[in-house]
């Protein structure tokens, strides 16, 4: 049986694996503003600050960050330091490192990745989970993860073959172990839900059976709650109503079928809970703006330009370089 968050990293394909490093030392600040992608990474040395779109982030030796937000951030020795440019720092070097500082007191090391997602997915990615996931170097799984970035940074650089295909895998199974922590504590999205034992039931099942016709009642049966305390409390905990998400969640299958599958608009219909599929298309059109053949084309197209870039993207490291990602 299925579960909402094997969907979900399932729905994501994260592609394009990027790696980088930064060390530091001393009075230092550097800054990121293109940041396309879902950012991973690991202090594995001294301390320092994240500063994005909300107070301070104290990081120490050992803690983990997955940021899904788009918005430009900062890491810094303090919080009055004039970052340098991070994206014009790493066109200028040839082994993925960024070295930041004058002199050698309190050295600074972060490594980490980042992997690409089709925009509507980034986009499914920021509406159910945390825009930042910050686990201390002590949290349960941080070591499981760990491990994993060690994998994923040794994929990374050392060119064997198939790595186009362990890369995104490895990838996903970080992402599992980062999104059920149980020291998230989403304010809002499925994450949240899910830690709600009656609202986890409910989703749970819709998972399970998506082409069944769900009404509010049905999934409050499913939540043993009734049919208005269910609704509220879907609204307060998801941050969304039960009949918005489960559209939301079927256009995402739709739209991840159109792209990388040969099935009809019938059998896409029929799988996402449609009778016909002229019923399928309008409400495709209503939720998307596009008609499923139309956007098909679009994903086709768009999946070419990045077979076409990839190469590009994905440089690879010289031999005995140790590695971070793009942030």
């Amino acid at each position: 049986m299925s579960d909402p968050l094997t969907d979900l990293v399932g729905l994501l394909r994260p592609r394009t694996v990027l790696w980088k490093r930064i060390d530091a030392a001393g009075e230092w600040a550097v800054g990121f503003t293109t940041t396309h992608g879902v950012k991973f990474g690991v202090l594995t040395q001294g301390s320092c600050l994240l500063l994005a779109d909300g107070p301070p982030l104290c990081l120490s030796a050992g803690d983990f960050l997955l940021r899904c937000s788009p918005a430009p951030f900062r890491f810094a020795s303090g919080p009055d330091v004039r970052p340098a440019d991070g994206e014009a720092l790493l066109a200028g070097v040839s082994d993925n490192a960024i070295r930041l500082g004058s002199n050698t007191d309190d050295p600074v090391r972060l490594i980490g990745g980042a992997f690409l997602l089709e925009p509507a997915d980034h986009e499914l990615l920021h509406h159910l989970v945390p825009d930042l996931i910050h686990l201390s170097g002590t949290a349960h799984g941080a070591a499981r993860i760990a491990r994993l970035l060690d994998l994923i940074g040794d994929e990374a650089t050392a060119g064997r073959p198939g790595a186009g295909f362990v890369l995104p895998r490895l990838v996903e199974v970080m992402l599992v172990e980062a999104l059920r922590s149980d020291r998230v504590a989403p304010s809002r999205g499925m994450l949240r839900g899910l830690r709600d034992p009656d609202l986890g039931a409910a989703l749970l099942a819709f998972h399970a059976d998506v082409r069944r016709p769900w009404t509010v009642a049905d999934l409050a049966t499913a939540a043993h709650l009734s049919r208005t305390v269910f609704a509220a409390r879907f609204a307060a905990e998801v941050g969304t109503t039960p009949i918005a998400y489960l559209l939301a969640w079927r256009m995402a299958l739709a739209k991840d079928a159109l792209a990388h599958s040969d099935q009809t608009i019938d059998e896409i219909a029929r799988n996402v809970g449609y009778g016909s599929a002229s019923a399928f298309s309008n409400a495709f059109h209503r939720f998307t703006g596009s008609r499923p053949g139309r956007d098909r084309r679009l994903a086709h197209g768009r999946r070419g330009g990045i077979q076409a870039t990839t190469p590009t993207l994905n440089r690879r490291v010289p031999p005995n370089t140790e590695w971070t990602p793009s942030y």
